[in-house]
C-alpha cells in the first residue's frame, strides 16, 4: 500500500468538439488610468483588442491598436469583475491579485485575492454633503461584498458548469464568449457585467466569478495519479444573509441554493458526483427579533404548490430525478416547517421525487452520530441508481449521473454539511475501488493522508459556505473533520452559536444590502442623496430604542455588584439584588417586545417575505 502526493497537475485534458481549447479570457492586463480615458490593455503579443472607458461619456469602446497613453498611471490587473453604478456615476472593479488553487482538467483555476474599485468621477466635488455620505456607505457594502470569501475564476475553464453539462453541451458551446455560455445561476458578477456583454467584443473581457468554494489536490495511490477536489457554487438568486432571506420566491428560487460537486480525475477517466441543498421550497420565514432563536413561520399564501412545482421543475432540467432529504426536527416549528414540505411533496404527486425525513437531532441525540446509517441504509439504493457521471480520454460517456440528492435542514448548513459529506465519502470510496485504485476490501480510511486530507476539504467547505451565509463558520465540523464529536467541538459550536446571534441581528442588514447591490436587485439612481429623505440608507435606528439595551446592561451590572459587595446589612443587600434584578427582566422584556426596531434590517431591496 503505497501513497504520495505530487505537484504534477499537467495528467490530461478534454478536447472541445473541434478538438481545441480557445482561451477566450486574457490572464494579465495592463490598466492605464488617464484623465479623461481608461484604456485596458491585454499583455499578450500582437494584441488587436483594447477595451477603452471614457470616463466623461462613459462609453466602452473596442479599439484595434493601443491609444495614446503618455503620462497614464500603470498597474497590472489579472481581470475585470464588471462596473458598479453608485451616487457618484460607474466605478470599475478589477482583480488587483489571484492565488492559483489547481487544476481541472489541466486548466488553471483561481482564487480572487485583492480588488480595486476605480471611479469614472476625478473625484467628489459634484456631489454635496449628504451624497458623498451615502456613496461612501454603498461603496462600503460593495467592498464587504468583494471581502466576503471566496470568489473563484477560470481563464480556460468554464467554472460555472458541472463535468457533466460541459461535456453533453451542443457542438458549438465552445466557440461562444465564456460569459454567454456560463451557467447564469452561478454567475455572481453577471450584472457587474452587463455593459461588457451588451458589446459582443467587450465581452472577450467578460471573466464569470462564483461565489462559494473550491478545493483541488492531486493525490498518488499505488501508483496511481489522480486529482480530487470539491467545487460548490452558491447561486445568485435569492442570496442573501441566514434569517433575512428563508424558503422559496415567487419564481421558484430558493434561499441557500447550493450546488456541490465533487471531481475525480484519473489518468484515463475522469468522473463527478453531484449534489444540491437548497432552503425549504415553501413560503417561509424566520426573521430576527432579537431572540436567540425566532420563530420559525409557514406563511400563508395561495401559491406554495405553484412556487414548488416551479422550483421542482427547473431542478429537473439541471438534474433529472430528485431525492428530498429533509433533516429538520419532527416537533415545534421545525415539525410544522417539515409538515409543510411533505404535505407539498404529497400533494404535487410528482413522480420524479422522492422523500424522506429524519429528524437528524432526535436520531443523532448524546453525539450518537453513529445513527446515520440508519439514514444511509434508506437510501443507498437510490443512490446507487442514480450513479455518477464519469467519461473516458476519448470522448466515451461510461455513466452519466441521472438524479441528485437534494438536502436540507432550517439554514441548510451544519446538518446538511454531514449528510453531504457522508453520501460525497460513499461515491468516492466506490469510484477508487472501480477503477482499482484501492483495493474492493480497503476505503478511504486505509489511507490516513487521503483521508485526512477529504475530511478538511469537507468541513472546509462547510466552513466556507457557512461564513457567506451565516457570517460564522459551520457547526458540527468536528465530526465532519475527525469522525466523531468532541467536547472541544462542541464549545466551538457555542462560540459560532453567539456570534451568529450578534451578526444576524446587528450586522447582517447592512450585509444583505451589499449583496442586492452587488448582485442588481437594487439599482442606485444619481439622484440619491439630494436630501436625505430620497437615500433609503440614510434610516438608522432610533436612538430612543438604543437606550433600553443601554439601561438593561447597566441594571444587570448593578445587580451583579450588588450580589459581590456586601451592604451594612443582608436585608438591604437582598433588597438592592432584588430592585436591580427586577429593572433588569423588565428592560430585557421591553426590549425583546421592542427587538424588531432594534435589529439592523436591510433598507434596500430585499427579497425578504415580512408577516
Amino acid at each position: 500500500m503505497t501513497m504520495s502526493t505530487t505537484k504534477d497537475t499537467s495528467l490530461w485534458s478534454w478536447s472541445d468538439v473541434n478538438g481545441t481549447y480557445y482561451q477566450n479570457i486574457v490572464d494579465n492586463y495592463t490598466l492605464h488610468l488617464l484623465p479623461d480615458y481608461i484604456v485596458i490593455q491585454p499583455m499578450i503579443r500582437d494584441a488587436k483588442e483594447f477595451l477603452v472607458i471614457d470616463r466623461t461619456h462613459e462609453d466602452i469602446q473596442i479599439h484595434p491598436t493601443l491609444p495614446n497613453v503618455d503620462g497614464a498611471t500603470r498597474r497590472s490587473i489579472h481581470g475585470i469583475i464588471g462596473i458598479i453604478n453608485l451616487i457618484s456615476g460607474p466605478c470599475l472593479i478589477v482583480i488587483t491579485s489571484k492565488v492559483r488553487i489547481g487544476d481541472i482538467n489541466a486548466q488553471a483555476i483561481y482564487k480572487v485575492q485583492t480588488t480595486d474599485i476605480i471611479p469614472y468621477a476625478r473625484n467628489m466635488s459634484h456631489l454635496n454633503e449628504y451624497q458623498q455620505k451615502y456613496n461612501t456607505k454603498y461603496l462600503s457594502m460593495i467592498e464587504l461584498v468583494l471581502r466576503t470569501e471566496a470568489f473563484y475564476f477560470s481563464y480556460t475553464y468554464d467554472i460555472t458548469h458541472t463535468f457533466q453539462r460541459l461535456q453533453t453541451s451542443p457542438p458549438d458551446f465552445h466557440s461562444t464568449p465564456f460569459i454567454e455560455r456560463a451557467d447564469q445561476r452561478f454567475v455572481w458578477n453577471r450584472y457587474l457585467l452587463t455593459q461588457l456583454t451588451s458589446n459582443r467584443a467587450a465581452a472577450r473581457f467578460a471573466l464569470p466569478l462564483i461565489h462559494g468554494f473550491v478545493a483541488l489536490h492531486t493525490f498518488n495511490i499505488n501508483g496511481q495519479s489522480f486529482i480530487y477536489g470539491v467545487v460548490s457554487r452558491r447561486s445568485t438568486y435569492r442570496a442573501g444573509t441566514r434569517l433575512f432571506i428563508r424558503g422559496i420566491d415567487d419564481d421558484g428560487k430558493v434561499a441557500n441554493f447550493v450546488e456541490t460537486e465533487q471531481i475525480l480525475q484519473l489518468d484515463s477517466i475522469a468522473c463527478s458526483y453531484v449534489q444540491t441543498r437548497g432552503s425549504v421550497p415553501c413560503f417561509w420565514a424566520q426573521l430576527p427579533d432579537l431572540r436567540y432563536k425566532p420563530k420559525v413561520t409557514v406563511l400563508p399564501s395561495n401559491n406554495h404548490m405553484t412556487a414548488f412545482r416551479q422550483h421542482f421543475e427547473e431542478q429537473e432540467y439541471y438534474y433529472g430525478r430528485q431525492f428530498l432529504l429533509s433533516l429538520t426536527n419532527h416537533h415545534g416549528a421545525e415539525g410544522k416547517l417539515n409538515a409543510k414540505y411533505r404535505e407539498l411533496y404529497e400533494t404535487s404527486q410528482n413522480p420524479y421525487l422522492k422523500f424522506e425525513d429524519f429528524d437528524f437531532h432526535k436520531e443523532c441525540a448524546g453525539m450518537r452520530y453513529d445513527r446515520l446509517t440508519i439514514l444511509l441504509g434508506r437510501i443507498i439504493a437510490d443512490q446507487d441508481d442514480y450513479s455518477y457521471f464519469s467519461m473516458a480520454k476519448d470522448g466515451a460517456l461510461q455513466t452519466q449521473q441521472t438524479g441528485v440528492f437534494r438536502t436540507n435542514c432550517v439554514d441548510c448548513l451544519d446538518r446538511t454539511n454531514v449528510v453531504q459529506t457522508l453520501l460525497a465519502k460513499r461515491i468516492l470510496e466506490q469510484q477508487l475501488k472501480h477503477y482499482n485504485v484501492i483495493k474492493y476490501n480497503e476505503n478511504i480510511d486505509t489511507y490516513k493522508q487521503l483521508s485526512t486530507l477529504f475530511k478538511n476539504i469537507w468541513a472546509d467547505n462547510a466552513d466556507v459556505i457557512s461564513l457567506q451565509y451565516a457570517g460564522t463558520g459551520a457547526l458540527k465540523t468536528d465530526y465532519t473533520r475527525t469522525g466523531q464529536r468532541s467536547t472541544m467541538g462542541l464549545v466551538r459550536d457555542g462560540y459560532n452559536s453567539c456570534m451568529r446571534y450578534v451578526l444576524n441581528n446587528f450586522f447582517d442588514g447592512f450585509r444583505q444590502d451589499g449583496i442586492d447591490l452587488f448582485l442588481g436587485y437594487y439599482r442606485v439612481s444619481l439622484d440619491e442623496g439630494r436630501t436625505p429623505e430620497s437615500c433609503p440608507i440614510s434610516k438608522e435606528i432610533s436612538k430612543k430604542f438604543l437606550a433600553l439595551p443601554v439601561t438593561m446592561f447597566l441594571a444587570f451590572s448593578m445587580c451583579i455588584i450588588n450580589l459581590l459587595i456586601p451592604a451594612s446589612s443582608f436585608r438591604e443587600q437582598i433588597t438592592y439584588v432584588l430592585f436591580w434584578g427586577a429593572a433588569t427582566i423588565s428592560t430585557l422584556a421591553i426590549t425583546i417586545f421592542w427587538g424588531k426596531e432594534l435589529v439592523d434590517a436591510p433598507r434596500l431591496y430585499s427579497k425578504v417575505k415580512r408577516d
